[in-house]
């Protein structure tokens, strides 16, 4: 039996022990991390080593070469802050039962908490997966003899300012216009976009001739954009001297020679057109998505990260469409419906345990404009909102959380006790481990 004392440290307990029964994030996030939880604006450590071990071979008589493995340590802030505080009408009368609490007191607690929680960390997917790691419509600008626009490098990373050259024919337009996207026919607005924050920039000369993905850190206007490393990294072993960006002399976009292999420097070179990564959203269907859900996995691989604990996770709309798919059928009905529904996972492939988020917890944002027609004097839509539907391997992201406060008072002027909790928590990604995770920018 309860007692008055213990109510509010069982009450937590078991809202908590409910919440993450269902709740995904126990699923795609770790929680390794040094420190403890007292109070509110709290920090923990995470630790994270930014070089490989180096391999070297061994020569009889010489001596070995000594390597210093660079390690990095992040801080998770626990940022938010959540209490209840509700009364109970002669709460003493819950302490005469065994079961102690009423089974939908604590589901109804445990499913708020659940839901702010998932929303809370599947939220940070979108600014900070890696720039490259980004699935959906690409928006390309082609050179096409003149310059579309150009990179400075700054102490922080680089800066890119786009041209006015891109407006199809001149018609004198001064700020940015429309431009028919190659990838799929659709014409866009050319102005650089809120939408666009975090995701990956590059130029490019040909199609096997680019920069690196750059990360979009900051939108100064419609023409000019403030850009980083993926990993805010401003020097390093494969950095050119004198260079706060990687791969400034180019390459087939998977290998950049520091110093390029006899191409001018491409913040020197004319007639470069630029590249936005995901800056539309795909559609995703019952025939797509098995695909696309392939391309999150290369994106991991090409990352080298580990093939074990991979997670994607869909509203119930991309559920459904996983169940459609002809490539799951018929062995993927089993996976399915096979198994107890934890942490919201219901079923596996291509290498990912699936999990649904329901409601708004999956994270949505607007794609790029667009317009009828080519020239700036054509009215722009806005873009379609698209999912970003989020895959990685759990050591993406840590989360952190305590109960910090339970505890049950007399209500003034009733018969009546309140009941007041505070529950902390956090996440963090850091940076070195951006490259754990990739996005699908789908529309349902």
């Amino acid at each position: 039996m309860s007692t008055l004392t213990n109510f509010g440290e069982q009450f937590a307990s078991k809202v908590l022990e409910k919440t993450y029964q269902h709740a995904v994030v126990d699923a795609i996030a770790n929680r390794d991390y040094e420190g403890e939880i007292k109070k509110p604006g709290d920090r923990v450590n995470i630790l994270s080593f930014l070089n490989s071990i180096l391999l070297s071979d061994y020569a009889v008589g010489s001596d070995m070469v000594s390597e210093t493995i660079v390690d990095a340590e992040d801080q998770l802030i626990v940022e938010k802050r959540k209490y209840y505080n509700f009364s109970l009408d002669r709460l003493e009368d819950l302490f005469t039962y065994g079961g102690d609490i009423p089974e939908n007191l604590l589901n109804d607690a445990s499913k708020v908490l659940e839901k702010s929680i998932d929303t809370y960390v599947l939220d940070k997917f979108g600014s900070e997966v890696k720039a490259g790691n980004w699935i959906g419509i690409d928006l390309v600008v082609a050179g096409s003899g003149q310059t579309m626009a150009s990179i400075a490098t700054s102490a922080t990373g680089g800066t890119v300012t786009l041209s006015t050259n891109v407006v199809s024919g001149g018609d004198g337009n001064t700020g940015p216009a429309t431009v028919e996207n190659p990838r799929d026919g659709v014409t866009y607005s050319t102005a650089l976009e809120n939408s666009m924050l975090y995701k990956g920039f590059r130029l490019r000369s040909t199609a096997s001739f680019v920069s690196p993905w750059y990360r979009i850190s900051g939108i100064t206007n419609t023409m000019v954009a403030t850009l980083t490393e993926w990993d805010e990294a401003i020097s390093g072993s494969d950095f050119a001297e004198g260079d706060t960006l990687r791969g400034l002399f180019g390459g087939d976009g998977n290998d950049f020679p520091k110093y390029g292999d006899g191409n001018a420097k491409l913040t020197t070179m004319a007639s470069l057109g630029w590249e936005i990564q995901a800056a539309a959203a795909t559609a995703v269907t019952a025939a797509t998505i098995y695909d696309q859900a392939t391309l999150l996995a290369e994106a991991l691989d090409e990352n080298e990260v580990s093939a074990e604990e991979r997670k994607i996770t869909v509203p119930p709309s991309g559920i459904t469409m996983l169940r459609q798919a002809a490539e799951l059928q018929p062995t993927g009905i089993a996976e399915i419906y096979s198994g107890t529904v934890l942490n919201g996972r219901v079923m596996r492939f291509g290498g990912f345990d699936v999990h649904n988020a329901a409601g708004t917890r999956v994270s949505t944002r607007a794609g790029l404009s667009t317009a009828a027609g080519l020239g700036s004097d054509n009215a722009l839509t806005a873009g379609t909102v698209g999912y970003q539907i989020p895959a990685n391997n759990i050591g993406f992201i840590t989360y952190a959380d305590k109960w910090s406060e339970s505890r049950v008072v007399d209500a003034e002027n009733q018969f009546a006790k309140k009941y007041q909790g505070l529950f902390l928590y956090g996440c963090k990604v850091p940076r070195y481990r951006r490259k754990y995770g990739a996005i699908l920018f789908g529309s349902f």
